[in-house]
């Protein structure tokens, strides 16, 4: 037993001494701020910035996720080139690449996109009301990101929210006619935009309710140039949460990677 507490230890600093060297020095000073019962740990995060991270969450684990595991890095891709010429082409044409931020959490990921998409708009959207806040601190020093406080879906409604596993990552929706958070849908989210815009990247990490999203009203595909998805029938074994997202998906020109937890659809190029 005394073995293995000491290669807990050991195992723990050699973690906070990685997370220090990729992440930042005062990274993993937050079990400190969880020691003294503050509400946030205020770091800095390479490549990230200033972020606040709740004490006892799984924030810290979503940074870890994105700025160290680069969940969301697309430069590495054969496929990046590509990618980036449609952005920069929608960039000629004077007009700004619209990015979806669907479950949106802390802002990590909008955070990511931000800085290598940074003449892109953000459209970070969340609808647990704890999470939302911290998005809002976390990327209200981002002139292009936009937090909005509101499930995703097909069309309009309300939902409610639960939470089984009692983790801030992994909040459920649920369609209720009784539920109090709003819908929105990303056609719209899209046209709200006061300017001269193209949808570019939707990055989805709903926790089940791509079924909700993917059921009608999909004409948002034919727009985008990326897709991020992580699907969630690991979750809901039987349920056939991706069902629908497959069936959209299957006939429009895309290639598909796997990157972790995540599939990335990459919209093949136009052949001229």
């Amino acid at each position: 037993m005394r073995r293995k507490s000491i290669k807990r230890v050991l195992d723990g600093v050699a973690m906070n001494l990685k997370d220090a060297v990729s992440l930042g020095p005062t990274f993993p000073l937050r079990h400190i701020s969880g020691l003294l019962g503050r509400k946030y740990h205020v770091t800095t995060i390479k490549n990230a910035g200033k972020v606040h991270i709740r004490s006892k969450s799984l924030d810290a684990s979503t940074f870890i996720e994105i700025f160290r595991g680069k969940a969301y890095d697309l430069s590495g891709l054969a496929q990046f080139p590509y990618v980036m010429a449609n952005y920069q082409r929608i960039l000629d044409a004077k007009q700004i690449p619209i990015i979806i931020d669907a479950g949106a959490n802390v802002g990590a990921a909008s955070i990511w996109f931000a800085r290598q998409f940074p003449e892109a708009r953000i459209i970070a959207i969340e609808p647990d009301a704890d999470n939302a806040e911290v998005c809002r601190l976390n990327t209200g020093r981002l002139p292009n990101v936009k937090v909005i406080e509101a499930a995703i879906g097909s069309e309009h409604g309300q939902v409610s929210l639960s939470n089984p596993a009692n983790r801030s990552d992994s909040v459920q929706t649920t369609r209720s006619e009784g539920g109090k958070i709003p819908m929105r849908t990303i056609s719209e989210l899209v046209l709200e935009e006061q300017y001269q815009k193209q949808l570019f990247l939707v990055k989805i990490d709903i926790e089940g309710f791509e079924d909700d999203l993917f059921a009608k009203n999909t004409e948002w595909i034919d727009e985008a140039e990326v897709i991020i998805i992580e699907s969630h029938d690991w979750l809901f074994p039987g349920k056939g949460k991706s069902r629908n997202f497959q069936k959209a998906i299957a006939d429009r020109e895309f290639e598909i990677l796997i990157s972790g937890e995540n599939l990335i659809y990459i919209r093949l190029p136009t052949v001229s």
